[in-house]
Parts: C-alpha cells; sequence; structure tokens
C-alpha cells in the first residue's frame, strides 16, 4: 500500500471547482445552470457530474426527488432501473446516474419543454453516466497503486462532514443513514474512497498543471483585437434652436455667441445652460462618435477634457459642447487581463491532463455500457 502525504491542506480542489453547498458549482469559469442560467455543453457537463460526485461522498441531509425521465430515442432515460455501464467489477445504475444529474435536471424542467426538454435529458443522461464510469476508472486506478489515507485524516473528514452537513447532530446523520440503507461503516469507507480520489486527482491534474507567463503574454498577442476599444467620450451640450423665421435665426444665432463669449469668460456652464439650453441637461454616458449625430464629431473629437468647443451649427440648431472625460482608443493592458487569461489556460491545460489520465487509465481496466 502506498500512503498518501498529507499536511492538512495537501489536496486542492480543481480551480473549475467551487462547492458551496452540495449542488452548488460552477466549472471552468462558467455557471453550470443550478443558480442561473442553463447552458449545455458535452465536456463541461461531463465534468460538472464528475465533479458533483467527487464533492458529495453519499449523504446530505436532502431529498432524493427525482423527475421521471422524458421518453426519447436514447437508452438512458427510461425510468426502469437496471445497468447503465460497467467498469471491471463496479456497475453503474440508471439510478445511480438519474441521482447524479438530478439537481441539473430539476433546473432544466423549469426552462425548457417539450422535444428541447427532451433532447437535454438525455444529454444529461448520457453525460452523467460518463462521469461516473470516469469516477470508477479513477478509483479503480487508486486501488490499482495501492493509494491510501491514514485513519487519523479519514477520522477528520468525517468530523467535518457531520459537523458542517448535519450540524453536528450525530442523530440527523443516522437516519440519513437509515434512508440510504447504508451503515456508519459503509458511509465511512466511502468517505474514505472519495477523499482518496480526490487527493489523487488533485495531484494527478490540478497540481501538474502550469501555465508560464510566456504563454500568457502569447495568448494576449494572438487575441489583442478582442481587448482593443474605440475612442469614447462623455459630454454635455448646450442646445439653441434656430427658430422658423429668419428673425428667429438671427436673434438665436446671437443668444448662441453671446453664451459661448460668456463660457469662454469663465462662465459656469451648468448655470448658463440651465438659463438658455433647450435641450437634454443630462450627462451623457460614455460614446463613441459614431454614437452622436454628424455634426457634434468633430468637437468630441478634437476638444480635450474639461474643455468647451466652438459653436456648432446643425441644420436646425446651434450647439455648444463641453467634454467632460475622454477615454482615448487603445488596448487593455496586458496586466489587466494577465490574471483572466492565465486561468482560461490553466482551465484548458486542466482538461488536457484530465483527458489524457482518463485515456490511460481506460485502456487499462475494462470498461463497458448498456
Amino acid at each position: 500500500m502506498i500512503c498518501l502525504n498529507w499536511t492538512g491542506d495537501s489536496y486542492v480542489w480543481p480551480d473549475f471547482v467551487k462547492v458551496k453547498g452540495p449542488y452548488s458549482l460552477k466549472v471552468l469559469g462558467k455557471a453550470v445552470a443550478l443558480n442561473g442560467g442553463i447552458t449545455h455543453n458535452a465536456a463541461l457537463m461531463k465534468k460538472f457530474f464528475l465533479f458533483l460526485a467527487l464533492a458529495a461522498p453519499a449523504l446530505f441531509a436532502q431529498t432524493n426527488d427525482v423527475p421521471v425521465a422524458v421518453i426519447t430515442n436514447g437508452p438512458l432515460t427510461t425510468a426502469i432501473d437496471g445497468y447503465a455501464a460497467r467498469v471491471d467489477s463496479t456497475i453503474i445504475t440508471y439510478g445511480e446516474v438519474r441521482e447524479s444529474v438530478a439537481p441539473y435536471i430539476q433546473q432544466i424542467t423549469l426552462k425548457y419543454k417539450g422535444r428541447e426538454l427532451a433532447e437535454r435529458m438525455q444529454a444529461a443522461y448520457i453525460d452523467g453516466r460518463e462521469a461516473l464510469i470516469e469516477e470508477a476508472l479513477l478509483k479503480a486506478e487508486t486501488k490499482t497503486r495501492g493509494l491510501s489515507l491514514p485513519d487519523k485524516v479519514v477520522d477528520e473528514e468525517v468530523d467535518r462532514m457531520i459537523r458542517e452537513r448535519f450540524n453536528n447532530d450525530r442523530a440527523l446523520l443516522s437516519r440519513a443513514l437509515a434512508s440510504r440503507r447504508m451503515t456508519f461503516d459503509e458511509w465511512k469507507q466511502e468517505v474514505r474512497d472519495q477523499l482518496t480520489l480526490r487527493i489523487f486527482y488533485s495531484q494527478e491534474i490540478t497540481r501538474r498543471a502550469s501555465v508560464s507567463t510566456q504563454a500568457v503574454r502569447d495568448e494576449y498577442e494572438r487575441n489583442k483585437e478582442q481587448y482593443f476599444f474605440p475612442f469614447k467620450v462623455k459630454y454635455r451640450f448646450i442646445l439653441i434652436s434656430k427658430g422658423k423665421t429668419e428673425e428667429d435665426l438671427a436673434a438665436k444665432r446671437k443668444l448662441a455667441e453671446d453664451a459661448l463669449r460668456k463660457l469662454r469668460d469663465g462662465a459656469d456652464f451648468d448655470a448658463l445652460a440651465r438659463d438658455v439650453s433647450e435641450g437634454d441637461l443630462s450627462v451623457s454616458p460614455w460614446r463613441t462618435p459614431e454614437d452622436v449625430r454628424e455634426e457634434l464629431r468633430p468637437a468630441l473629437l478634437n476638444t480635450p477634457a474639461r474643455q468647451i468647443s466652438g459653436l456648432i451649427e446643425a441644420p436646425g440648431e446651434f450647439y455648444i459642447v463641453k467634454v467632460l472625460e475622454r477615454l482615448e482608443q487603445g488596448y487593455v493592458p496586458f496586466e489587466q487581463v494577465q490574471k483572466n487569461i492565465e486561468n482560461k489556460l490553466l482551465a484548458a491545460e486542466k482538461e488536457r491532463l484530465h483527458d489524457a489520465l482518463i485515456k490511460t487509465i481506460s485502456a487499462k481496466h475494462f470498461v463497458e455500457r448498456y
């Protein structure tokens, strides 16, 4: 037997799995449908179901109500129990598949109907089966390698689970075990197996995955256009309409020219705008020149921040613009997006290591799908 080293923190959850409860996970940085929007991606969902299994060694104080499966043409949506797959001597049943995907199924039944629901349920059952096969393969591999944990570590994990999942109430634990027809020793063995599996997976995947700073920089340069941002500006304006007659036009032009002269002499823009403007007095949101009328674009492009434009003549109005803030076009600095890029590459590397590990292990064990 090979005893896994343990220092109190020697296993680490894969970064793309954040556990905040029995069913609340995030995978590869994307929310997987349990507390918000629902998406389906085969590789993503398979890993979701696998790590849901890794996260929960058998027992929560919870209901096991599972919606009756929709009938489709696939083999996994039948409500009849039976064999779904086999890994060596380990049998995976339809019931176990349904239980593993129940949280996801409960969510999609609220959002989808008819054929789309049936197709998503079918895909979820297939992904759930594959995740349970991968879990069984990983467990088989830990046994093949003779991996084990000290009893003290398992006891501490059991105590933690009782404390966090059952409010330190062993009577509640006993009722949950009875509902699952499990003895305490059987559950403790399952905790041992799952903990061993999690540590093994962390050592094989999480700790081996790494991304160099140069690789992150190269990814940034390859996709630099994704980080481009255009010129934007915030501004206010004074609008004075030209009126309907030549007399109106002359009077309004003089009013606009007088307003511009007062501003250049130091008058407060806001106060003057309240006195003479016939337009919106609010501050604009960030806008690109393409977002505003053509006559204003040159002033917005050429007027420095906190400065006043000249008098702008449009077909029916005079404008005076005050540019409040400018954001010159450019690229998001590498340092601002470095961590996000690193996380994306790290997730891809972990997925590559995961797939390679499963492929290697699969070649050493018997797998059959029914």
